[in-house]
């Protein structure tokens, strides 16, 4: 039987988390996800210029190597200068410009060249793009976690990864070596951590979900324990007792960061996790529920089929596309 990736204990039982317990949820989730940043394109320009975006529909990192470029959103009040060594991430949901002129007619970003863009003769400006990409489902977990903009400044915390990484890079871009392209896969994946990073250094922007919840110090330690050991039956003194707090006003501020009450964000991951494993390993359907808490296949059955609308056994034929 093939080992499990997400190493979800098998004994509901028992309240220490695994022996090998998996990483802290931002990792957990990005592996449940199959998220990937996926670098889309390179633009080289001088002069004026515009480019116009469609909402992208995804999480989507534009990164500036060179120069200045300025973002521009009717979601937001102002527009905001990105300068070399800065980045900025948009969660897909609104179309959005970039521009050094704003009198310059703005051309559509779509009828670009892709991999490599020139505007001019290329010199004043530079900068690359990417999209990330994750597994049916894998949305839910991230894009539609993230407010719509975020501005990955000098002053962040994450800004001297951000820069070297981006110097890395540029060198891996300008001049072609062997092993290059897995070079910029990985740079670019280590780019969407430090982006997310950013959005869990300024937790009061985000909108409340799992994210913030983990961004939440108070929080954390109780999310933390639920992802360690989603099988265990937790109940509320339980959690309120990890994070340090009554459990009245643990259960109020969960709702109040998390959007739903701590108990249904456990059954929600246990289903994430059952949807990921179903689709993705060679399991028996009752070894599924077992692995998060089920002593029953008929009950881990009701309870998936309240969550997704389908059977185990369907979801998984369908690759949970149904």
């Amino acid at each position: 039987m093939p080992a499990d990736p997400l190493n979800l204990p098998l004994d509901p039982s028992n309240p220490l988390p695994p022996s090998n317990p998996p990483s802290d949820p931002l990792s957990h989730v990005l592996a449940l996800a199959g998220a990937r940043c996926t670098l889309t394109g390179r633009l080289a320009a001088s002069g004026r210029w515009a480019l116009r975006f469609p909402a992208p529909g995804r999480l989507k990192i534009i990164t500036v190597l060179r120069g200045t470029c300025t973002f521009s959103s009717a979601r937001l009040a102002n527009d905001v200068d990105v300068r070399a060594g800065e980045a900025i991430a948009v969660n897909g949901s609104d179309p959005f410009t970039l521009y050094t002129d704003p009198a310059a007619p703005p051309v559509d970003a779509t009828e670009m060249t892709v991999p490599f863009h020139r505007i001019g003769s290329g010199e004043e400006f530079s900068g690359v793009g990417g999209d990330l990409d994750v597994q049916h489902g894998g949305e839910a977990l991230l894009a539609w976690a993230l407010p719509p903009f975020l501005h990955l400044t000098s002053t962040s915390p994450q800004s001297t990864a951000v820069r070297w990484l981006l110097e890395e890079l540029d060198a891996e871009l300008g001049d072609p070596r062997a092993g290059g392209g897995f070079a910029r896969d990985q740079i670019a994946q280590l780019l969407l951590v430090q982006v997310l990073r950013s959005y869990l250094a300024r937790p009061e922007a985000l909108p409340a979900g799992w994210l913030r919840a983990v961004a939440d110090p108070r929080l954390a330690p109780a999310v933390r324990a639920m992802h360690e050991n989603p099988a265990y039956a937790w109940q509320l003194h339980e959690l309120a007792r990890i994070a340090t707090m009554a459990r009245t006003t643990f259960a109020a501020r969960f709702r109040a960061v998390a959007g739903v009450p701590p108990l249904a964000y456990l059954h929600d991951w246990r289903m994430r996790l059952a949807a990921h494993a179903l689709v993705h390993q060679d399991v028996p359907v009752g070894r599924v529920g077992l692995s998060i808490g089920y002593a029953s296949e008929s009950s881990f059955s009701t309870a998936f089929k309240r969550a997704f609308g389908t059977t185990p056994l369907r979801y998984r034929r369908t690759g949970g596309r149904d």
